[in-house]
């Protein structure tokens, strides 16, 4: 491929990401959405009429074969990942794959083992990652704007109610919080601090026996993080990360990251950019983000659609490239993020949540 080459996407699945993949790429360079497959071929058909141009299979083998496509977005339930991954492998098709990139560790390498053997792209769909709003945050702690980072503070919690047959909540279509949730602020916090030394946790278990919230402590050289994720809650959905000469908040919902804002201290960051959804939080936040103040930089990077662009942009320009992974997001990274969460897992829960 010539580094002018638009990348011609198919998306596998029909829900609500892949209605927003397809949306977002219309703002990606070097991307076009092609085509779209369901195993109800009707749902594709429904699907690409929303989108000019797009064609609609029955299948994945189809889709692929047909040479309308490129490169494989996985839109899938968690569960059907590996296979869907493994037979874009085998037919040497590049495939980015929405968050987790599986249901398991085990799972997980046997993608990596296959896409090492036969050399091909793959990529987890981890679009927070690529907000603009992240990268330069990554650049200015990497340039010491906050002096030497001692701790990492982030929240991620959606009330669901229970339901044993929603995704959320049944173990057969890879659900848990730490699956849905916890593995942005894992990942993230791996993005920004590097590789952590230890790891420990406790997590709650719904009725049908997922983790309905989990708490975890990570250690890296010279600095923790505390990561708290649940469907059993409404969080603060914020991050922040404190250093020895300021602090760095990024605002609700810190996963849709548009900002980020310089504190010269922790309690002023607390007291004019609080997380939660309280009418005094939400006040607060509407009112002091917006007044100039001395000591307070806010970092604005607005951008069109959801956000899923970036991601694109990222996939596309490596698979012109031709190269077997997108160097700020191998698969090294989520494999190192579901080792985290099976090591969590495999310890009894605290209790059974039945409030849930």
């Amino acid at each position: 491929m010539t580094e002018n080459t638009t990348i011609r996407w198919g998306i596998a699945g029909t829900g609500t990401i892949a209605t927003q993949f397809a949306s977002d790429i219309g703002f990606a360079r070097g991307a076009t959405l092609s085509a779209v497959c369901s195993r109800d071929l009707a749902k594709a058909r429904q699907f690409a009429v929303r989108h000019s141009g797009v064609a609609s299979f029955g299948s994945l083998q189809s889709m692929i074969s047909s040479g309308e496509i490129d490169a494989v977005y996985i839109a899938a339930p968690n569960a059907i990942h590996l296979a869907q991954t493994l037979e874009c492998i085998a037919a040497g098709i590049p495939v980015l794959v929405e968050k987790p990139l599986t249901a398991s560790l085990g799972e997980a390498l046997e993608i990596e083992k296959a896409a090492r053997a036969a050399g091909s792209f793959v990529m987890e769909a981890l679009w927070s990652r690529y907000l603009p709003a992240i990268t330069n945050l990554r650049r200015a702690l990497r340039d010491g704007r906050i002096g030497t980072i001692r701790k990492l503070e982030a929240d991620l919690a959606w009330k669901h109610d229970y339901d044993p047959e929603s995704r959320f909540f049944d173990k057969s279509q890879g659900g848990g919080a730490l699956h849905d949730l916890g593995i942005y602020a894992i990942s993230l916090a791996r993005y920004l601090l590097g590789d952590p030394v230890s790891a420990d946790a406790s997590w709650r278990a719904a009725p049908s026996g997922v983790d309905i919230a989990s708490t975890l402590h990570m250690r890296f050289s010279g600095a923790e993080a505390e990561i708290r994720c649940g469907f059993n809650r409404q969080g603060s959905n914020r991050l922040l990360i404190e250093g020895d000469k300021g602090v760095v908040v990024i605002a609700a919902p810190f996963i849709k990251a548009e900002r980020f804002t310089v504190y010269p201290s922790r309690r002023l960051a607390d007291l004019l950019e609080p997380g939660g959804n309280s009418l005094p939080e939400k006040l607060r936040r509407k009112i002091f983000t917006r007044l100039p103040l001395p000591g307070v930089e806010r970092h604005v990077h607005g951008f069109q659609g959801s956000g899923l662009q970036f991601e694109i942009e990222a996939a596309s320009s490596a698979i012109r490239q031709g190269l077997g992974e997108e160097p700020d997001n191998r698969l090294e990274d989520a494999i190192a993020a579901l080792r985290v969460i099976d090591a969590v897992l495999a310890k009894p829960p605290a209790a059974q949540d039945t409030a849930a």
